[in-house]
């Protein structure tokens, strides 16, 4: 006896359509909330140049590095260098500007120190840990912007020859990044 065909055959296969519209819904909201949630997060960026890696062998030098250093306090701003290659200096901050930075007084330090030593670029930057983000950038414009009123600095270049500077110390580097 033949068993009955069996009824799956004689029908079409059917089509099944999957309902995208919640998926759509919660898309959408997860694209409005991000885009609402990146409007609060802003980025400020410091670029700093990273050390230098050499397999060569150090070279020896007699003399001392200058090793600018500029330490930015609450209350006032120290120049001055580790290997005590020149005196320190102290810059109180403005009375009258809660605590700004006296600008112009440290860039003229900073020219002072740079018609000592012409060859120097780089600058050291450490700042308190509540040192505000303005206050940094004042610093850095005073040590690498030079002024019409400085009058003419010059160094050597790489073959010699004495030519006029166009920025102050150029490397700025950031001495404590993580400490305060």
């Amino acid at each position: 006896m033949l068993k009955r065909p069996s009824s799956r055959r004689r029908h079409p296969p059917q089509e099944v359509q999957i309902n995208l519209v919640p998926m759509l819904d919660a898309l959408v909201t997860m694209i409005a909330f991000l885009m609402f949630t990146m409007a609060f997060l802003s980025l400020n960026m410091i670029e700093t140049p990273l050390p230098a890696r050499s397999d060569a062998p150090p070279e020896v030098k007699e003399e001392k590095p200058l090793q600018l250093t500029i330490t930015v306090n609450e209350r006032d701003v120290v120049i001055w260098s580790p290997f005590n290659r020149i005196k320190s200096v102290t810059v109180p901050n403005l009375e009258s500007g809660n605590g700004r930075v006296n600008a112009i007084q440290v860039h003229d330090e900073l020219v002072k120190i740079k018609r000592e030593f012409p060859g120097e670029n780089n600058v050291v930057i450490m700042p308190k840990g509540s040192i505000p983000y303005e206050t940094l950038i004042e610093v850095m414009d005073a040590a690498r912007t030079i002024e019409k009123t400085d009058g003419v600095i010059s160094a050597p270049n790489a073959s010699g020859v004495p030519e006029q500077l166009k920025i102050l110390f150029q490397n700025v580097v950031f001495g404590n990044i993580i400490g305060g």
